[in-house]
């Protein structure tokens, strides 16, 4: 992950020649999921099996979940200065760390593997003015550049406001979210939707299914991290 030049970490606030220090640096690589992880929805697992249980037992709508890292500090720090806070330096960091691992995903892949469409998870309207933006752009902006896609804005839309996900049962979350999103016509797309945090793919699977009702051929999912099982 190539960060951009700095005087003071954003993290430990010591002088730096780049926006993390190198202790701060390493201790966000410590967080990077290796290879044990559930080929469709990431989820870190302890054994080298290609599945998790949930996948096997119920088939996500999505092919993939493309996430170099586990939730956890100081990445949770990050995303929480760069959601509320509209930190930039923090903003800046993650959307280094989502190109740098998308450009390494795909550069190991058939391009015929790769997405045509790149869409971020959209606010509603009132979401939007609220906080200001919406801060998986930057993101979906950043992985889509480090492939030479552009970002689709109004191929997908959510129809009206929803609670916060946090702190809902899985089965809130799902009555939460039906029903609160379109897609135009996406036929033959590979779509890739982008997300700052995975936790228990609601969202991702929701989502995955209005994109194939529209017409995706594949729905790739992209995160800057993905909350383990014990999350």
């Amino acid at each position: 992950m190539r960060l951009p030049r700095f005087s003071l970490c954003l993290l430990c606030r010591q002088n730096a020649d780049q926006i993390l220090c190198a202790g701060c640096a390493a201790h966000l690589k410590t967080l990077i999921i290796g290879e044990h992880q559930c080929r469709q929805c990431a989820l870190p697992l302890d054994t080298d099996i290609e599945y998790c249980g949930e996948c096997l037992a119920t088939p996500p709508a999505f092919d993939r979940i493309v996430a170099p890292c586990r939730y956890g500090h100081p990445l949770d720090y990050l995303i929480g200065r760069a959601k509320h806070h509209h930190c930039l330096g923090s903003a800046r960091v993650l959307s280094a760390l989502m190109a740098g691992y998308v450009q390494q995903y795909y550069r190991v892949l058939p391009q015929r593997e790769w997405p045509t469409k790149v869409v971020a998870v959209p606010l509603h309207w009132r979401r939007h003015i609220s906080r200001g933006f919406n801060q998986t752009h930057p993101l979906a902006r950043a992985g889509a550049r480090a492939i030479g896609l552009p970002l689709s804005r109004k191929l997908l839309k959510r129809t009206r406001a929803t609670e916060p996900q946090q702190g809902l049962t899985r089965r809130q979350r799902l009555q939460n979210l039906h029903g609160a999103f379109v897609a135009r016509d996406l036929k033959g797309q590979r779509v890739a939707l982008v997300d700052d945090v995975v936790t228990t793919t609601t969202t991702a699977r929701e989502i995955s299914k209005v994109l194939r009702r529209a017409g995706a051929a594949e729905v790739h999912i992209w995160a800057l991290a993905r909350t383990p099982a014990n999350g």
